[in-house]
C-alpha cells in the first residue's frame, strides 16, 4: 500500500480545526421494529444524501462526505411519522474535501474491508422503531428540536440501537426530517482499521490515530406519490 494511502487513511473522518465533538447518540441494544399495515409510506426525494464527518484523536484536521441513500421511506399515519427506514449505500460513499488521486485512493480505502468492507457490506440500514414527539408536536426539545427518534443501525452486519434528537415537519404530504448533527462509535459496529487477529501492534497503533467517533447529519424531505 502506498504512503500517501496509510496517511490518508488515518486522516479518516476528521472534524473541524476547532476539534468539538458532536454529542453522540444513546447507543443500546436492538429494538424490535413494529409493523404499520395502515400506514402510508412516501418516498424520500431522489438525490437525498447523508453527510459525514470524522476526526484524527490527537488533531484538529479533517475529512468529510457524503453517503448517498437507497430506495428509502417514511411511514406516515395521517401528519404523523410513524416510523421509516432509510437504506444507506455505501457504494455511493463520497469525499468531499479532496479532489482527484486523493479523493479518490481515500475513497477505495475506506470502502475496503479495513473499514467498511463495502464488497461484503453494501448496504447499511436505519429502521426507525419509535418517534417520541414534544408535547403537543412543539419546538420544546434541545435546539428547536421535536422530537427523539429511536431506531437500529446495522452496519457491517452488526445492528446496534441509537437514539437521536430531530426535528420532523409533516405538511401537504411533504415530510421534512432534520438531525442535528451527532456521532456514533464505529467500533461498536466492527468497524475497525486492521481489525484483524493477526494484526501487528504498528498496525492496531494506526487505529487508534483515528478517533472512534462518526459524526452524521441527516436533513432530508419525502413527499407522497
Amino acid at each position: 500500500m502506498k504512503k500517501s494511502v496509510i496517511i490518508a487513511a488515518i486522516g479518516f473522518l476528521a472534524i473541524s480545526c476547532a476539534g468539538e465533538k458532536a454529542d453522540q447518540a444513546t447507543t443500546g441494544e436492538a429494538q424490535e421494529v413494529n409493523v404499520l399495515a395502515d400506514a402510508v409510506k412516501v418516498l424520500l426525494d431522489e438525490g437525498s444524501l447523508l453527510e459525514w464527518r470524522g476526526f484524527k484523536t490527537y488533531t484538529g484536521s479533517s475529512h468529510n462526505g457524503t453517503l448517498g441513500l437507497g430506495k428509502s421511506y417514511f411511514a406516515l399515519n395521517g401528519d404523523v411519522v410513524m416510523g421509516g427506514a432509510i437504506l444507506i449505500d455505501l457504494n455511493k460513499l463520497d469525499v468531499t474535501d479532496l479532489r482527484d488521486r486523493k479523493r479518490e485512493s481515500l475513497i477505495e480505502h475506506l470502502r475496503d474491508a479495513d473499514f467498511f468492507y463495502v464488497d461484503s457490506f453494501p448496504t447499511a440500514l436505519f429502521e426507525i422503531t419509535a418517534v417520541n414527539y414534544s408535547e403537543a408536536n412543539d419546538t420544546t426539545t434541545e435546539e428547536g428540536m421535536n422530537s427523539i427518534v429511536s431506531g437500529n443501525l446495522t452496519l457491517r452486519g452488526v445492528t446496534n440501537g441509537i437514539e437521536f434528537p430531530a426535528h420532523i415537519s409533516v405538511e401537504n404530504g411533504l415530510v421534512s426530517f432534520e438531525a442535528p448533527t451527532f456521532s456514533i462509535d464505529r467500533t461498536l459496529w466492527g468497524v475497525n482499521y486492521h481489525n484483524r487477529d493477526d494484526a501487528s501492534i504498528a498496525e492496531s497503533l494506526k487505529d487508534n490515530l483515528i478517533d472512534h467517533n462518526i459524526e452524521l447529519t441527516i436533513s432530508v424531505t419525502a413527499a407522497k406519490g
